[in-house]
């Protein structure tokens, strides 16, 4: 039967693992959340049991001798015997009755224990008796297979033997727990001893009117039961424990069973010194929580007297300080200063401290937080309640419209301490600590069920808000002052409230609140997500050529990259550092993402080194971390369209220090930036706008030859549609472009460096002694080395060049590739305008192109009419033979070659230059353009400058008025 029992209780105990707040416990988690257990507190083993508790004392407060020499006489009574379960973890026994689960809870941590040793009761076959620091007893007897009772008893000495040094530090440790003090005092009649340091209210005294008889007879119920059950870290929880919490804490005892209670006792126990070290570690430092809590220091409950002396505010400093330190995700929050400064009336800093962060981790998850989410979804959680349970009042509130949030907010937010007078609200923080945040839900429904025919007469909130103030302020008021009984005449509406709340709403419990946290968690935190996201789109920096749409894709990237930040939850840090950085960009731009090492191995290492680059320039408060703003504002600087500002903005990332100038080893790695950035278009992943018109040409070209050839119509052009693409013609000649394009740039680069020393400057290019001893040697191997020799010069470091903006934007320009590239290649390879995850595949550039030709094939037409005219009209013009019309010679410049000209220099307009292009000939097209690049220039070995290709205005070109429109002379 035991066997089917533990499997039942097994079977309970998972079915209560749900999810919370949008997470789903374990059962381990579960198992720490109900007892308020450290971290670190898995079970390790659980067993079948029955245990019973033996007090040491009698009720004559004496010793019982029995138990002290380890016999009991056979008239002896011993404690009652409970069934139920036994968990064990690292540093716990922890016991449950099977009965109710509230009729016996015990709570052992192994710190605490004397001795174990096997009983020698015949009763049962495997017994232990664990013999506790005070003296007391718990007996142990197993219920199930021996093997299992061994293995229990061989794991719980290996924690034993491991514990010792914690077990060696107890003394100091219980020296801070009142129950300690007034056990030592009353029943060991030790004289020589102080009672421990308490909260403000051990010097300002304790809220509210104290009858010190009432007190007397609490405290005095406390000691009797701590006497019999046991105390702080080893204690018995019976039926008779809640009820004394409820009747009312004594204010001497108040702190240590909130300390109790709450856990905290176990988290300050388990991390002794720790917040003394805290606050030493950070002694002086400075943040924005601090600087928050500062602004409410003097707000947290005025009306105590404590919180206007300085010794008062310094606690309260201290303990939201360490805080902010401890969980820098939380910092600090609204109604935080609140909820510590009715903490510290009765508890030290320590302990207001720990007690502090489980509140916030267990109590009321969510609360404290930067997006309230705990609060938002209780709140919802809570007018679900209203809503089910107070129908007639909930019709009410919808039909006149009334925020029933505004008033019930700060009642969950400051746990009632705002609302109620603070000797209530701290009574309504021993249920809190007792039972939960149902405890908040119960009395809240009692309030408004008590005031549920004051509220339905209210025209608005104003009414509804001052019904329920003034119900508060009368707390201490007779609810039937006018009784002939004098029992009723003493019962108070704040006792009328509990009996209301705990009685009337008992049907509210954990499992309904997780229920219907769940139910809504999830249109919670979306709302919360999309204002949050509205609020920091609003409120980033002013950008140039980023779209709205851009930002929202940016944003949603963002924090899909960071992994660790919940934005519902305001958990995690926001920020990206450089490993989140790298993994951001290869989201968002080509030349970022990653290629096989072997097939580059030195791709990954530049990429990461112009990176790291990009990182340093954006991380505008030198944190070595990026906020959005920073990730916005440099990406509005990479996608510019503006030629030149592209330009500068890649000089000034090498421009470490903002001369600019670059020096020799700055050149050599914007060389090698430039060769990461076209690595896209190098290797042949990506076509640019050349490649494009490359193959439209030749479709075009091959098109026209086949009309010639068969004498069709020009007016019915119809495209092919099974063309084959010869990707790796293509791939190859834009690969070798790009080569091309920065080995001239590097050339260029000390070509037209200045150097620094222009009067030790050694003419390289006419070495007399080269001319002496090679005399047969030719004239182009001569010029040869001295490029050769001249590079090589530019790269000594006892001549030092450097390259300044001016000439590095001339480079440049001067190479078609490189300002293509600037011009639009660049900003089309940063995709901030496709969402993350969408499908993007790259793999097969050429033939997708191919397609998308076929499919818009209005320009492939217009060409192919123009190539064949262009083919009729050499064949006229080479058909006639006479000085009057000469052959055109190779420095005929024809439209043709600058048909993208309007792609990269006014991409704005390239629809309207393509339709201009196609309606009024090639002649008005060229026109339009400003520049355009002189032929002759760009051949090797020819006379003019060696600046590389140089730009004309177009006035320099004159039409040959005796040619055809489509040929221009060069004016040269």
């Amino acid at each position: 039967m035991s066997f089917f029992s533990a499997l039942r209780q097994k079977a309970t105990f998972i079915d209560k693992i749900s999810e919370s707040f949008g997470t789903t416990i374990t059962r381990d988690e579960k198992f720490k959340l109900e007892y308020k257990l450290p971290p670190g507190e898995n079970i390790q083993d659980d067993t079948n049991a029955d245990v019973s508790f033996v007090s040491i004392y009698d009720s004559n407060n004496k010793r019982k001798q029995s138990i002290i020499n380890g016999k009991h006489s056979a008239q002896e009574k011993v404690a009652y015997v409970f069934s139920g379960r036994l968990y064990m973890t690292p540093h716990f026994l922890v016991f449950k009755d099977s009965f109710d689960s509230k009729s016996c809870e015990i709570i052992v941590n192994i710190s605490t224990i004397k001795k174990v040793e096997r009983s020698p009761s015949t009763t049962y076959a495997f017994a232990l008796v664990v013999t506790l620091y005070s003296g007391s007893q718990v007996i142990i007897q197993f219920v199930g297979l021996r093997y299992r009772s061994e293995q229990f008893c061989e794991q719980l000495k290996d924690n034993l033997r491991k514990n010792i040094p914690r077990a060696k530090e107890l003394a100091g440790f219980l020296s801070t727990c009142y129950s300690e003090f007034i056990i030592n005092k009353n029943v060991l009649k030790i004289t020589d001893i102080h009672p421990p340091k308490a909260g403000l209210g051990q010097s300002f005294k304790y809220p509210g009117t104290i009858d010190v008889i009432k007190e007397k007879k609490k405290l005095k119920l406390w000691f009797d039961y701590f006497k019999l059950n046991g105390e702080n870290l080893a204690i018995m929880k019976t039926p008779l424990f809640y009820k004394l919490v409820r009747i009312g804490l004594p204010n001497r005892m108040r702190g240590e069973l909130w300390d109790l209670c709450s856990g905290g006792m176990y988290l300050r126990h388990a991390n002794e010194g720790v917040y003394q070290m805290i606050m030493k570690e950070n002694e002086g430092k400075t943040s924005q929580a601090i600087e928050e809590i500062e602004k409410d220091l003097k707000r947290s409950l005025p009306e105590y007297s404590a919180y206007q002396t300085e010794e008062g505010i310094q606690r309260l400093r201290n303990v939201l300080t360490a805080y902010s330190w401890k969980n820098p995700d939380v910092g600090y929050c609204q109604a935080m200063n609140i909820v510590c400064a009715g903490l510290l009336i009765y508890l030290t800093e320590e302990q207001a401290f720990w007690c502090l962060c489980n509140i916030c981790d267990i109590y009321a998850p969510g609360y404290y937080s930067k997006t309230m989410y705990g609060t938002l979804l209780d709140q919802k959680v809570f007018e679900s309640f209203v809503e089910e349970k107070l129908p007639v009042l909930w019709d009410f509130i919808v039909k006149r419209d009334i925020q029933l949030s505004i008033v019930s907010l700060p009642w969950f937010l400051s746990l009632f301490y705002t609302s109620m007078p603070l000797e209530y609200a701290i009574r309504i923080m021993d249920l809190f600590f007792m039972y939960g945040a149902k405890a908040l839900f119960q009395v809240a429904l009692a309030v408004l069920k008590i005031n549920a025919d004051d509220i339905l007469h209210a025209d608005d909130d104003g009414m509804f808000i001052a019904i329920i103030k003034n119900y508060f302020h009368t707390l201490d008021q007779s609810v039937h002052p006018d009784s002939p009984d004098i029992k009723y005449r003493q019962i108070t509406k704040f006792q009328e409230l509990l009996v209301t709340a705990f009685k009337e709403f008992s049907v509210i419990t954990d499992s309904t609140i997780i229920q219907e946290r769940n139910k809504y968690k999830k249109d919670i935190f979306q709302n919360i997500e999309i204002f949050v996201k509205k609020t920091q789109l609003r409120h980033l920096p002013k950008v140039f050529h980023l779209t709205d749409d851009n930002l929202s894709n940016i944003y949603d990237i963002f924090y899909q990259s960071i992994e660790t930040h919940k934005i519902s939850m305001g958990t995690g840090s926001s920020n990206m550092t450089f490993e989140v950085f790298v993994q951001f960009m290869t989201k968002l731009c080509e030349w970022a993402k990653p290629i096989n090492e072997n097939d580059n191995p030195e791709f990954n290492k530049q990429r990461d080194t112009f990176l790291r680059i990009l990182f340093h320039n954006w991380d505008s408060a030198k944190l070595h971390e990026l906020t959005l703003n920073d990730i916005v504002s440099g990406l509005d600087k990479l996608v510019t369209p503006d030629l030149l500002e592209a330009i500068n903005y890649i000089f000034s990332l090498y421009d470490s220090d903002n001369d600019g100038e670059l020096q020799r080893e700055e050149v050599l790695q914007l060389s090698e930036g430039l060769l990461l950035l076209t690595e896209p278009w190098k290797s042949g992943r990506l076509i640019d706008i050349l490649t494009k018109r490359s193959l439209e040409d030749d479709i075009a070209e091959r098109i026209a030859q086949e009309k010639l050839q068969q004498n069709a119509d020009e007016q019915k052009i119809e495209l092919p549609t099974n063309y084959e693409v010869d990707e790796d013609k293509y791939k190859n000649e834009q690969s070798e472009r790009y080569l091309h394009a920065a080995s001239n740039f590097l050339q260029r680069s000390f070509e037209y460096a200045t150097t620094l020393d222009v009067a030790d400057e050694i003419n390289l290019i006419d070495l007399s002694d080269y001319e002496e001893e090679e005399t047969e040697e030719s004239q182009e191997k001569k010029e040869k080395r001295a490029v050769s020799l001249k590079a090589n010069a530019a790269l000594d470091p006892t001549r030092p060049k450097v390259l300044d903006l001016a000439n590095f934007r001339m480079i440049i320009l001067a190479d078609e590739t490189y300002e293509l590239f600037f011009a639009k290649t660049l900003r089309s390879s940063i995709t901030v305008d496709k969402k993350f995850g969408s499908n993007n595949d790259r793999g097969k550039a050429l033939r997708g192109m191919f397609d998308g030709i076929i499919a818009d094939g209005r320009r492939v037409a217009e060409q192919v009419r123009r190539r064949v005219d262009s083919v009729a009209t050499r064949s006229t013009v080479n058909s006639i033979e006479s000085p009057e019309n000469p052959a055109l010679d190779s420095t005929t410049i024809t439209s043709s070659k600058y048909d993208d000209i309007d792609d990269f220099t006014n991409e704005g307009q390239e629809e309207e230059a393509e339709d201009a292009f196609a309606d009024d000939g090639e002649n008005d097209s060229l026109l339009k353009n400003p520049w355009v690049y002189d032929e002759l220039d760009d051949q090797e070995g020819s006379s003019g400058s060696q600046n590389g290709p140089q730009k004309r205005p177009v006035s320099m070109i004159v039409p040959n008025q005796k040619t055809d429109l489509i040929e221009f002379d060069t004016g040269l």
